[in-house]
């Protein structure tokens, strides 16, 4: 399972991360999705299915996600016979080409990866039901529970996390400045 939710008339904020490297504004957004999420991960694994216990436990907040831009051009290549170092060129083009595009900085809740299909079948039967079996959902009523927390998280939290983020990053470039200064 798998939906995006879109946080917007946070006008000021996004302002605020603009002043920061790049790199530096995803790793913020990053941390405090990942706080905002722990909320919603806790109440979907304690509404999972305790069976095996396996289900419950394996349910997690990241943002490691899977870059699949590309994938697609390395496969057309390396089928082609065009080599490694071709393949890897059109996987960079294809990546580049779609700059831009997309969150700027995504997380996940939920299992971790399955070990096998089967397993994998079966954390979505579970969530959905099939034609044999109804549906025990954990994950959509943990996020419809507790959207408003994360959405509170998210707005108190970036703040912080910005105000904080600005100020070591000018401590470090007083200090570099008064470095260069010396020497």
């Amino acid at each position: 399972m798998s939906f995006r939710v879109s946080v917007s008339g946070l006008r000021e904020l996004d302002a605020a991360l603009g002043e920061l490297p790049k790199a530096t504004a995803k790793a913020v957004l990053k941390r405090v999705l990942i706080k905002a999420g722990q909320p919603v991960a806790d109440a979907a694994s304690a509404m999972a299915p305790k069976d095996t216990g396996e289900l419950a436990a394996s349910i997690q907040v990241g943002s490691k996600i899977s870059n699949t831009v590309g994938k697609a051009e390395f496969a057309a290549a390396m089928k082609g016979g065009l080599g490694k170092a071709a393949a890897v060129g059109a996987l960079r083009g294809a990546r580049r080409a779609a700059a831009g595009q997309g969150s700027f900085a995504e997380a996940f809740i939920g299992p971790r990866k399955a070990k096998s299909k089967k397993d994998a079948i079966k954390r979505i039967v579970q969530e959905f039901g099939s034609v044999n079996q109804p549906g025990s959902p954990y994950l959509r009523p943990a996020w419809d529970g507790n959207k408003d927390k994360v959405l509170s998280i998210i707005k108190n939290d970036l703040v912080d996390e910005i105000i904080k983020t600005a100020k070591r990053a000018a401590k470090r470039k007083a200090a570099k400045a008064a470095k260069l200064a010396k020497g």
